[in-house]
């Protein structure tokens, strides 16, 4: 009967593995104020990535989100990549689960794949967006993603900045972000 006590710990390390190329933290995901009265139709049209935690579904450059409103209130995202000369697409659907919390979205990229969170913590529409995505497992560990988007290919060194101090405050390890290559990207 020992089996049964390491049977959470079995199960959690298996979910690491299988969520190989985010950011593993131990415990609950940590707590986070997400954007107040948030407005989807401001936040729609083309975001490019300026940085990211490691996602093992991100091999490219040039990476840019387009966000497209639905009649159903849902919301078309459609991104894209170039890997190796090749653009790849991702198309999916989000969508604001409360509106009291519209800030909070979630998001999936297979019809047959449960939503996951897509939570803007922080944007002014106009250039830049901070969101994070965070997934407890088993109460022991979480599963992290954080990207840096801008309207633009390249964002204001200080406003990078600001947006690390943030999710810094938050208890977010932001040593973990890479730059995204922007260069030589058609539009």
């Amino acid at each position: 009967m020992a089996f049964f006590p390491l049977l959470p710990l079995a199960l959690a390390l298996l979910s690491v593995t299988l969520v190989e190329g985010q950011v593993i933290g131990l415990g609950k995901c940590p707590e986070v104020k997400v954007q107040e009265d948030f407005d989807i139709s401001q936040y729609l049209g083309a975001w490019h990535e300026i940085e990211k935690f490691t996602a093992y579904f991100e091999a490219g450059k040039c990476l840019r989100a387009n966000y497209t409103l639905k009649p159903d209130g849902h919301v078309i995202v459609d991104n894209e990549e170039n890997v190796n000369g090749e653009v790849k697409k991702a198309i999916g659907d989000a969508y604001i689960p409360d509106p009291k919390e519209a800030a909070k979205i979630a998001v999936r990229f297979y019809s047959f794949a449960p939503y996951g969170p897509y939570w803007v913590l922080k944007t002014d529409y106009k250039t830049y967006t901070l969101v994070w995505s965070c997934v407890d497992l088993l109460n022991l560990t979480n599963a992290q993603f954080m990207w840096i988007l801008a309207r633009e290919r390249e964002l204001d060194p200080a406003t990078v900045d600001e947006l690390h101090k943030l999710a810094t405050g938050y208890g977010i390890d932001v040593t973990h972000f890479s730059k995204t290559d922007q260069t030589g990207c058609d539009s």
